[in-house]
C-alpha cells in the first residue's frame, strides 16, 4: 500500500504533455499510438503520468500495477525512444532488441 500511495503522490495527469486526440495549432499530437498494434514499432509520442529514470524502473512499476508484460515493454520502450527516460540512452533499447533477435534466431536452428 505504501508503494501505491507513493506512486499516487508522484503522478501527474499531464506529465510530458496532456494526451490529445488531434494536433492543436502548432502543438504536436501527444499520446501513445497503438494503431499498428502492440507488436509494432514504438510510439515516440508516448507520455506517462509517472516519471521514470530507467527502463527497468518503468517495467517494475508497470508490472507492479498489473500491466501485461508485452504492453509494459512496448510502453516503456516507447518512453525510451521518445527520450523520456533520463537515466537511459537509446543504445540500451537497440542492444535489447539485438539480443531478442539473436535468441529467436538461435531458437529456430
Amino acid at each position: 500500500m505504501a508503494k501505491i500511495a507513493k506512486l499516487e503522490r508522484s503522478a501527474s495527469s499531464c506529465n510530458g504533455g496532456c494526451e490529445t486526440s488531434f494536433k492543436t495549432g502548432n502543438a504536436p499530437w501527444v499520446g501513445c499510438s497503438y494503431s499498428a498494434g502492440i507488436n509494432s514499432v514504438v510510439s515516440s509520442t508516448c507520455t506517462d503520468t509517472l516519471t521514470y529514470k530507467t527502463y527497468a524502473e518503468c517495467m517494475d512499476t508497470k508490472l507492479f500495477l498489473g500491466w501485461i508484460t508485452r504492453e509494459a515493454r512496448w510502453h516503456c520502450s516507447s518512453l525510451l525512444a521518445g527520450g523520456k527516460l533520463k537515466g537511459e540512452k537509446l543504445t540500451t533499447l537497440v542492444a535489447e532488441k539485438r539480443e531478442v533477435a539473436e535468441l529467436k534466431r538461435s531458437a529456430r536452428r
